[in-house]
Parts: structure tokens; C-alpha cells; sequence
């Protein structure tokens, strides 16, 4: 039976490695989305945004594929290696976009396939990559025991897909739907949202004056001005 350090160790490997998955498989079938994302923020020169796409690409495969061997082979010295690289890559995200941030620069982040933009969110999520890639690295080197049995694994997996899942996922669950758009100075009518319709401002009523009754006099009584008959007894 494994110690609880050497299951946390675990589980945060299992982390790195599906992150790193799942960012080279973003890379890979939306190829564009990252060499777009990188000229938006114009950091890089133009003509260095296509090649540092692809050592990302490639950086990030190639660590996934060297961790999941090293780690069903139970190589320590290997996965010792590939989660130090993971860590530098993470933290060389972190402070890439950081820099942006501060600079000013947005756009999207280019991580995913979906258009998430470039926040602290990203930030944060980069340096929480980091800082586990740096935990399983410790575990690994350190005298923890990875989990044995089928038992163990199923928690360790289930545990590394929840956290992977959620922390990936938080840049674009943190994103306020309305924050791209300019705010409208006071007193300017609010644009209607979708899906509803526009009524026109009310306007206002004006006092409509009806003529006073005419009533006819009566027999042999002269009539008054204004239509209103003389008060008799």
C-alpha cells in the first residue's frame, strides 16, 4: 500500500500529464489558434509567432509522451526529468502572460480550442500547473511509493481527471459575458438584450380640451352665451 504522499505525487503528475494532453491536442486539430493568438498579443515579431507555435506544440507532445512512458515503466529519473520541464514550461507560460497582462496587450490565450481571452485567471491557472508539476517532481525524487492496485489507480486517476478537468476549465467558467463590452455613459439608453424587443419610449399626454355642451333653450327664454340656460324658479 502506497503512502498518502506518494498518492498526492501521483495524482499531480496525472494532472500535468492530462493537462499537457489536452494542450496538445488543442495544438493539433485547431493549428491556428495559437500562431492567432500569439499575433494578437504582439509580443513576439512576426516572424518568430510561427516557429514558437510549433516548440510549443511540439515541447508539450513531446513531454507527454516521455512522462506516460517514464511513468508506466516507473522510471524515476525520467519522470523526474519530464515534470522539471513541465514545470519550466508552465511557469514560462505564467509569465509570458503575465507580461501581456501588464503590458496591456489582450486577445485570446490560445490553450484551448475555445476562444478564451487572455485574464489573470490564465495566469494563475499557468502557475497552479506549475506549482503541481514541481509537487509530483519532489514525490518522485522523494521516497514516495506510486499507488498499487487497481484500487489505488482508480482513485489517483478519478482524483487527477476532476482537479485537470476544473482547472482547466476555470479561465473560461471565470469570464463575465458582458466584460468586452464598452460601458455607455450615464443617462444613454441600455441596447436591448437578445432575444427580446425594443419598445419605444412612452411619450407624454397632453390635456385635451372638449368644448362646452350647447343646449338649446327652451321656449320662450332667450338664449345665453355659453350654452348654459338662465336659472329660473
Amino acid at each position: 500500500m502506497s503512502t498518502p504522499l506518494g498518492l498526492l505525487g501521483s495524482a499531480a503528475t496525472a494532472v500535468v500529464l492530462l493537462v499537457l494532453l489536452a494542450g496538445c491536442a488543442a495544438h493539433l486539430t485547431r493549428p491556428a489558434a495559437l500562431p492567432g493568438a500569439l499575433r494578437a498579443h504582439a509580443v513576439l515579431p512576426g516572424r518568430a509567432v510561427g516557429p514558437a507555435a510549433r516548440v510549443v506544440t511540439v515541447a508539450e507532445c513531446l513531454l507527454v509522451a516521455a512522462g506516460t512512458a517514464a511513468l508506466l515503466g516507473r522510471h524515476r529519473s525520467g519522470l523526474t526529468a519530464v515534470l522539471a520541464a513541465a514545470a519550466a514550461l508552465f511557469a514560462c507560460y505564467a509569465l509570458y502572460t503575465r507580461h501581456a497582462l501588464a503590458t496591456g496587450r489582450g486577445g485570446p490565450c490560445g490553450c484551448s480550442r475555445a476562444e478564451v481571452p487572455l485574464s489573470g485567471w490564465v495566469t494563475g491557472r499557468a502557475w497552479a500547473f506549475a506549482a503541481l508539476a514541481l509537487l509530483g517532481l519532489l514525490v518522485s525524487a522523494g521516497p514516495g511509493t506510486p499507488p498499487e492496485g487497481a484500487a489505488e489507480t482508480a482513485v489517483v486517476a478519478l482524483v487527477a481527471l476532476t482537479f485537470a478537468t476544473l482547472l482547466w476549465m476555470l479561465p473560461a467558467a471565470m469570464t463575465q459575458p458582458g466584460a468586452e463590452t464598452r460601458s455607455l455613459p450615464s443617462g444613454t439608453p441600455q441596447p436591448p438584450e437578445r432575444g427580446t424587443r425594443s419598445t419605444p419610449p412612452a411619450r407624454a399626454l397632453r390635456p385635451v380640451h372638449l368644448p362646452d355642451p350647447v343646449v338649446p333653450p327652451r321656449p320662450g327664454t332667450a338664449p345665453v352665451a355659453g350654452g348654459r340656460q338662465p336659472w329660473t324658479s
